[in-house]
């Protein structure tokens, strides 16, 4: 899986004619053999921008962060510009920040190029969890919740209408607690997030029985 979606992601950025490549990358676990596969690959880093498909509100250098987590996996293995990477600034107005900062590199619909997206046994995508209320967000990035017990609760995450705006996207997911969620965003079963993942272009579902 982590090798397949590398593989995607190489060919995108290779063939990308007018850089840069927009990308947003995912948070949690299962993308690291995948960030770990990216990282071993030659790559013209500089042709890539990178976003994140969500983030906890804490500083980078917390071990929640889902930027430090792509940061100490990733980018801090290849060569690549600051300027190249959008991590989001915790504070107040945090997604209205993210989304302009979003609409700068992409134009005014946001239309990433390629995101990468985990899946929670929840049936959960980005930071979008079910019955969340940034599910109905009209805009681009929101402020969103993690259900009770989650921490940190404090997050902003990509929405539907960004996700689906995208020209591909690729969903990760590992291990049997997540096969049942899986399947059901595989048949795009509306009553979990991930199976109202109806991208503009491709949708790639990629699934691992070994988490």
């Amino acid at each position: 899986m982590a090798a397949f979606a590398a593989a995607l992601f190489a060919r995108a950025l290779r063939g990308k004619q007018a850089p840069p490549l927009l990308a947003a990358l995912p948070g949690g676990s299962t993308p690291l053999h995948f960030f770990r596969r990216l990282a071993a690959m030659r790559l013209p880093w500089e042709k890539a921008v990178f976003f994140m498909s969500d983030e906890r509100l804490v500083p980078a250098s917390s071990k929640h962060s889902n930027f430090g987590s792509a940061r100490r996996s990733l980018f801090s293995k290849i060569k690549i510009s600051r300027a190249n990477l959008r991590p989001l600034r915790p504070g107040p107005g945090a997604a209205a920040a993210y989304e302009n900062e979003l609409k700068a590199a992409a134009g005014p619909g946001g239309r990433l190029d390629l995101v990468f997206l985990g899946l929670g046994a929840d049936g959960h995508t980005a930071s979008l969890f079910p019955g969340s209320p940034a599910l109905a967000s009209r805009g681009l990035v929101a402020a969103a919740a993690a259900p009770a017990g989650a921490a940190p609760a404090r997050r902003v995450t990509l929405t539907l209408k960004a996700l689906n705006r995208a020209a591909t996207v690729v969903l990760l997911a590992a291990g049997p607690a997540k096969k049942a969620a899986f399947l059901k965003a595989a048949a795009g079963d509306k009553n979990i997030p991930a199976g109202r993942l109806r991208p503009r272009g491709d949708l790639y579902l990629l699934f691992s029985e070994k988490s």
